[in-house]
């Protein structure tokens, strides 16, 4: 299954800051609670934001990957096979790694309960989690046993709905828009459904922006470098200067601007892959999931040691964690997330069929 293969630095790089934005609130939060004792309500919500980017971006290299396979007519054998090459590589990409930290943070739990303040583990929770099924946690709210993970639980619903419109032979737009309405529509429905109200949220129509640009790539007459960074500039302004709040609709928000951030780096990539430091900021790029699930442990620890030495500076403890969160991702990413990934492809599904390859995430 052939795609259009090329990788985009641009948003390589964009998806290294949309994990670090993630990051930063946490570690603003985790100040928040151990240092100023403000408590855990007080930090900076907007690079909640980098999820938004991340969702944008997944639906851009989903599209992009595929692009050669029909999506105009029925169903093909050749289809339903293609369909399944996808949803089982997008598996092997995202589930080994997500499955060791969160048996990481089971175990943690369980050899020092005192870490349960907040979490605790309980047996069908931990199933629904491993299995991307959103449920109710034991501490009251829908998350899974590692909290960061309620974001792949919306990749995995745009993943299977996005193999589906591959197996019909389905316009991806239309169908994905179509099935999202159906699942936005039936969480109103059904509001005693868990999962059907945890996807009733307009953030999964973002998915659908990041297809939509890698349409009018693929279609469409591209602007030049310059028009690139003026949309990258005013996406970011849309999404940070306002204080939205949260009575303000995501997908408005900090979804259309996530929208114009990717589209503004697609257009920059002529200038960006000249750039000295591309292929170093694209490495980081590859590492961000490792440190998107990685930090959930870092920061807290992190903050909590430099506390112990008897720091107190916010902007310095901010700096050390950020650092240490990267670096700790990196070696995640080299050291576990590579090797993992390899051995899955081979154990599991041998040598694949089809060549198949993802620009990015």
């Amino acid at each position: 299954m052939k795609g259009e293969t090329r990788q985009f630095t641009g948003v390589q790089v964009l998806r290294f800051a949309a994990a670090m934005l993630v990051v930063v609130m946490h570690i603003t939060q985790a100040i928040s609670m151990h240092i100023s004792g403000t408590g855990p309500s007080h930090y900076w919500e907007a690079g909640s934001a980098g999820v938004d980017i991340f969702f944008v971006i997944s639906g851009f290299v989903m599209a992009m990957s595929t692009a050669s396979l029909p999506a105009g007519g029925s169903a093909q054998p050749s289809q339903l096979s293609a369909a399944w090459v996808f949803m089982r590589r997008r598996l092997i990409r995202i589930a080994p790694l997500y499955w060791f930290y969160t048996l990481l943070k089971v175990a943690l739990l369980l050899a020092m309960p005192a870490l349960a303040a907040r979490s605790s583990v309980e047996p069908g929770h931990l199933a629904a989690s491993l299995l991307f099924i959103p449920a109710m946690s034991p501490w009251g709210l829908v998350q899974p046993t590692l909290p960061v993970g309620w974001t792949l639980n919306f990749e995995m619903l745009f993943y299977g709905v996005f193999a589906a419109a591959i197996a019909l032979g389905a316009p991806r737009i239309r169908f994905c828009l179509a099935a999202f309405a159906l699942v936005f529509a039936a969480g109103y429905l059904l509001p005693e459904s868990v999962a059907l109200n945890f996807y009733a949220q307009t953030i999964v129509f973002e998915f659908i922006l990041g297809v939509c640009i890698a349409h009018a790539f693929l279609h469409f007459r591209r602007p030049g470098p310059i028009a690139g960074l003026v949309v990258m500039a005013a996406g970011a302004l849309y999404m940070f200067a306002p204080d939205w709040g949260h009575s303000a609709d995501r997908f408005a928000t900090w979804g259309c601007g996530a929208a114009l951030i990717v589209l503004g780096a697609v257009w920059l990539e002529p200038w960006t892959v000249r750039t000295p430091l591309a292929s170093r900021l694209s490495f980081l790029g590859d590492a961000s999931y490792s440190i998107y699930l990685s930090h959930t442990f870092v920061v807290p620890a992190g903050v909590q040691a430099l506390k112990r030495l008897g720091v107190q500076d916010s902007l310095a403890i901010a700096l050390a964690v950020g650092l240490a969160v990267v670096v700790a991702g990196c070696l995640s990413y080299v050291w576990l997330e590579r090797p993992m990934t390899a051995f899955f492809k081979r154990a599991l599904f041998g040598a694949p069929k089809l060549s198949y390859q993802t620009p990015g995430k």
